[in-house]
């Protein structure tokens, strides 16, 4: 049976007659009389009837309008619905996440416990250490890698490639090569293998003026003048203080992660939280 039949006989019950349903509907009296037709086939039953020259509904018409009314009615009911299932909704989510990711998404965040007021989020940020899903260390993580983990279920949100910014104070000095400018990297601690591989090929260790374990230490020192630094281009492209000095670098691609352990996957916290995040995310991609 076609629900869109079924608000024909709907709108035939509320007006009282073929010409004024096809107004109310927009459409003209040879597709409302259809319409009508392809219902009384559907039901195998008359659902309107010529009464001394006038159209009205059968019994059995009366009772299928009944049923397209309530049928209407949970329709509208269902984004209400949808919210206040929202609103139920509880529970704490623990959250690992790079710096670098609350500094761009703060917003997203804020606007996930707007969304969802009983949940509480506990973020982890702002450590080289990665926190456990297996061990439960945390119940989501957004990380930056290339492949996550196999034990692991999530999407990739972000796709990013990276190359070399700079304060625009650095990018206008006059320099013959990128070895001649002052440098931020990584700290040993990181395990940075492909960034730090790059530099020892083209940055003297001495233009290495800081190293740090932060990617939002990376990224607000750039911005402040401090060096040189690579970066991802998804983000660095968003501040007006940097210049791109640099091709696309090769080999340094990376992608952002939603991701949970296998068991939490159908959790319904960590699905609301991944929809929203994703959702968020689309002008990044």
């Amino acid at each position: 049976m076609n629900w869109a039949d079924l608000q024909v006989l709907l709108a035939f019950q509320r007006e009282g007659t073929l010409q004024k349903t096809a107004v109310k509907l927009g459409i003209d009296i040879s597709t409302v009389s259809r319409r009508l037709r392809s219902l009384e086939t559907d039901l195998g039953s008359t659902v309107i009837e010529n009464v001394s020259g006038r159209l009205v509904l059968t019994s059995y018409g009366e009772q299928a309008a009944r049923t397209a009314e309530a049928m209407e009615a949970e329709s509208e009911n269902l984004p209400r619905s949808v919210k206040d299932s929202e609103k139920l909704l509880s529970g704490v989510l623990r959250i690992a996440l790079l710096d670098l990711v609350v500094f761009f998404h703060a917003d997203l965040i804020n606007a996930f416990t707007v969304r969802y007021p009983q949940i509480a989020l506990e973020l982890v940020s702002g450590t080289t250490r990665m926190h456990s899903l297996t061990r439960r260390e945390a119940d989501v993580a957004i990380r930056i890698a290339k492949q996550p983990d196999e034990t692991l279920v999530g999407m990739r949100a972000v796709h990013s490639k990276y190359a070399v910014y700079a304060h625009t104070s650095i990018a206008n000095q006059s320099y013959a090569s990128l070895g001649e400018l002052p440098w931020i990297g990584w700290d040993a601690a990181v395990n940075a293998r492909v960034t730090d591989a790059w530099m020892e090929r083209h940055i003297p260790t001495r233009q290495v003026r800081y190293r740090v374990n932060s990617p939002i230490a990376q990224f607000l020192m750039t911005e402040a003048g401090s060096g040189a630094c690579i970066l991802p281009i998804v983000y660095a492209e968003r501040s007006d203080k940097l210049v791109k000095i640099s091709d696309v670098l090769s080999g340094f691609d990376t992608d952002l992660w939603l991701l949970t352990h296998r068991d939490l996957r159908r959790n319904a916290r960590v699905q609301a939280f991944f929809d929203h995040f994703y959702q968020g995310l689309a002008p990044f991609r």
